[in-house]
């Protein structure tokens, strides 16, 4: 059977094939096509994978303000994955004007129907005051919902929320249970936080080591807070022999990933003359 022929539900898959490599060679540009023809006939599914590759510029010209129109015909046919892509498409002003109040407005339709993302970024909303009054109970409230079902940011969350007391009462050992399942679904940041928790005693013993044992797997994960940590606890031998050289590495790493403290801590090294070459024997 000719493809235009068939139903939007095959066309739909043949496109996801070919999307994801299954069973044939990895083709965008024919992915995109079929999705299309799945789309305009109205499959929601397609409707929303067109507009992530317009979104992304797979196997089209990068397009956002059509994305953008893809994502909303999808939502309004009730895909909640688009329904949370339109929200971020107000959220960032990404192919239309950002607009916080259009993007609470479809996160919460996702969010209602159970869409972890989407609870996650609607506690995010909550938590900022964006398109909503500041509520950070009501923050905890979509972060716990969508950390039930896994989601590693809204774990990282509720940790931080437990370990800082907003939106609800502070518990480190809470806090550090939700930084720990976040760690083990790869959440860099998570990682950073659980070496900032025995790096400062809070819900555990302090442990410089095992501080630094977190704060180089966050690293790796190229979390910007860890490399810069372990920079300055090298500079200022904070738990550690102190070695300039090696802080000059975890900065300069550090300020690659766009941190303005460690690009100052270059250059003040290199001021004082504890910058490049300098080590300590």
């Amino acid at each position: 059977m000719c493809l235009e022929l068939e139903d939007t539900d095959a066309l739909c898959g043949r496109a996801l094939q070919y999307y994801e490599g299954d069973g044939v060679a990895e083709d965008y540009a024919e992915a995109f096509r079929l999705f299309t023809l799945a789309a305009e006939r109205g499959n929601s599914i397609a409707q929303r994978f067109v507009g992530l590759m317009c979104s992304s510029g797979k196997g089209t010209d990068e397009n956002l303000r059509m994305a953008a129109e893809w994502f909303r015909l999808a939502a309004e046919q009730g895909d909640a994955d688009a329904q949370c892509e339109l929200g971020d498409v107000y959220t960032y002003g990404i192919g239309a004007p950002q607009d916080y109040r259009e993007a609470v407005k479809w996160y919460r339709i996702a969010a209602e129907l159970g869409f972890a993302d989407a609870q996650c970024n609607l506690g995010g909303m909550y938590s900022n005051g964006r398109g909503v009054l500041k509520d950070e109970a009501e923050a905890v409230k979509w972060y716990r919902l969508a950390a039930e079902q896994d989601n590693p940011v809204a774990q990282r969350f509720l940790g931080l929320a437990y370990k800082s007391g907003k939106g609800v009462a502070i518990d480190l050992i809470e806090a550090l249970q939700w930084l720990v399942a976040a760690a083990a679904l790869d959440d860099g940041a998570a990682l950073y936080y659980i070496g900032l928790l025995y790096k400062q005693g809070e819900g555990v013993t302090q442990n410089m080591d095992e501080a630094i044992k977190w704060f180089r797997l966050a690293a790796d994960e190229g979390d910007e807070k860890a490399l810069y940590s372990l920079g300055f606890i090298y500079e200022f031998g904070d738990g550690v022999r102190q070695d300039y050289a090696e802080a000059m590495d975890w900065y300069r790493m550090a300020a690659e990933h766009g941190s303005a403290d460690a690009q100052f801590r270059l250059e003040l090294m290199c001021q004082n003359g504890t910058g490049e070459g300098q080590r300590l024997l």
